[in-house]
């Protein structure tokens, strides 16, 4: 059987409790809300920017497709000489060149159009065109295609907003690091400064 052993020094119910704490900074509130607030903005906001892109993408894709419903695949060719050198200085990889086709009617037509850079004239171009002349060099997408614009669409917001989260906390981070520490600087000044005061009153 187990004796009982009465309450140490500092033990029992009787005896008082550490329950201080350290302070808490005005710093360290900020932080902490801060990044409570950061975090809540980026859950919110990041879904509902991407669903919006992706939305509008599938909303103005579906248009398009509609539009050229009616459009035909033809073989174009190219007036003149694609600006290459131009293109190719800044990076382009297509420029707009105006190309030339037959109707089915027999009727000539031209139009301005996006070629491959530096493609010298008489250069073949697939272009779709539709009944009332209109020309494009891209045809209209399927539905499969739509839905997969809108998805990676929605996919490169989501990434850019989860890149700007990163940065923002970072520099509120580092921004809090920095009032925190002009907080240890000044408190430092005023606990030296007590300290010499008591040395030179002994």
């Amino acid at each position: 059987m187990m004796e009982e052993m009465p309450p140490g020094p500092g033990q029992g119910h009787g005896a008082p409790t550490s329950t201080r704490r350290l302070p808490i900074r005005a710093s360290d509130r900020i932080q902490r809300w801060g990044r409570v607030l950061l975090v809540v903005f980026f859950l919110l906001a990041a879904p509902l920017a991407s669903a919006s892109t992706g939305r509008a993408v599938h909303e103005a894709e579906t248009r398009r497709a509609a539009t050229l419903s009616d459009a035909r695949k033809a073989e174009a060719r190219l007036i003149s000489d694609a600006d290459g050198p131009a293109a190719a200085a800044i990076g382009q990889t297509t420029v707009r060149a105006p190309v030339r086709w037959t109707q089915p009617d027999g009727t000539a037509r031209t139009a301005v159009v996006s070629v491959w850079a530096g493609s010298p004239a008489g250069t073949t171009v697939p272009i779709w065109t539709t009944a009332q002349g209109a020309a494009t060099s891209r045809g209209p997408a399927t539905p499969g295609e739509v839905v997969a614009s809108a998805w990676m669409t929605a996919a490169g917001t989501f990434t850019a907003a989860t890149g700007l989260f990163i940065a923002v906390w970072k520099f509120f981070t580092k921004l809090v690091d920095r009032i925190r520490y002009v907080g240890w600087e000044k408190e430092w000044d005023e606990v030296e400064a007590e300290l010499s005061e008591q040395f030179r009153n002994r």
